[in-house]
């Protein structure tokens, strides 16, 4: 199989864009954030100074009608932007305001529906503190090697129960980055399919990383699980049903440093715990 060796060498500043998102949270009935909230908003606000809001949607808890809590949702929004503008946080030119009523996927507990949800971009400097190398495979072997794992998901969610572990080959991401590559997209459209088929199951998506001898170091990893759980959350599987996180090269399979490409590629993977089936 023909690899495509990129190295990242010590210290070197690299500027990413990543997508994430960040939740505000109100009291019954109330269009502006809570007090515990607020606090969260403005903690975020001094940490993220450059960050560049480009959706943010508002939603309201079941009580009332669709259309008092569109209104609802619609001045939530509203007062998160009026808080953003005061700090001279940018929003995006085409940023996208989208206020639900009823006309969403109802959490069970309705202080989590009682929300703002934002999506930001964040330019930042990374440091690359160790020499590691990612190896992407040509496109002729990735084809083949997306398309079997993407047909082999459901078999492998088939007869899991809480507390197992899945591991999803072949979701690959650019270089030193936590956007994936479009021709890894079958698979995930594939687990959003099995989430939307399974309505009881609620996952965890667990990321790991290869080479990197400080096993502290979970930036990398956390990023890249968070941008799964982006894509599902946005395809409207409920924010509650999948969680996230990022173990850096803290639980390898492999002794590291590794010995070969297998090792590296059997370290670096996405895990899928089953939380609830």
């Amino acid at each position: 199989m023909k690899t495509r060796y990129i190295l990242l060498f010590l210290f070197l500043s690299i500027g990413t864009y990543s997508q994430e998102k960040f939740d505000i949270f109100f009291d019954f009935n109330v269009e502006v954030p809570n007090e515990s909230s607020a606090k969260n908003f403005q903690n975020w606000i001094s940490e993220n100074p450059k960050a560049e809001i480009t959706k943010i949607y508002g939603y309201c808890d079941s009580v009332d009608d669709k259309s008092y809590n569109k209104e609802l949702s619609t001045k939530r929004i509203n007062a998160v932007i009026k808080i953003l503008k005061e700090s001279k946080l940018q929003l995006s030119e085409n940023v996208e305001l989208m206020p639900f009523g009823k006309d969403f996927k109802l959490s069970d507990n309705q202080n989590e529906n009682r929300k703002v949800t934002f999506f930001y971009d964040n330019p930042k400097a990374q440091k690359i503190s160790v020499l590691t190398n990612e190896e992407i495979p040509t496109d002729n072997d990735l084809n083949a090697k997306i398309t079997k794992e993407a047909n082999s998901l459901v078999s492998k969610f088939k007869n899991t129960k809480k507390g197992d572990i899945i591991t999803i080959d072949n979701i690959y991401f650019h270089l030193d980055s936590d956007k994936i590559i479009e021709k890894s997209k079958p698979i995930l459209l594939g687990l959003y399919n099995i989430l939307l088929q399974n309505p009881n199951l609620k996952i965890k998506i667990n990321g790991h990383i290869c080479c990197n001898t400080d096993i502290k170091d979970v930036k990398l990893s956390s990023k890249r699980a968070q941008s799964i759980y982006t894509y599902l959350v946005e395809k409207e599987i409920l924010f509650f049903r999948v969680t996230h996180e990022g173990f850096g090269s803290s639980k390898p399979i492999y002794k590291i440093p590794e010995k070969n490409d297998s090792e590296k590629l059997a370290n670096r993977r996405v895990e899928i715990l089953i939380v609830e089936k």
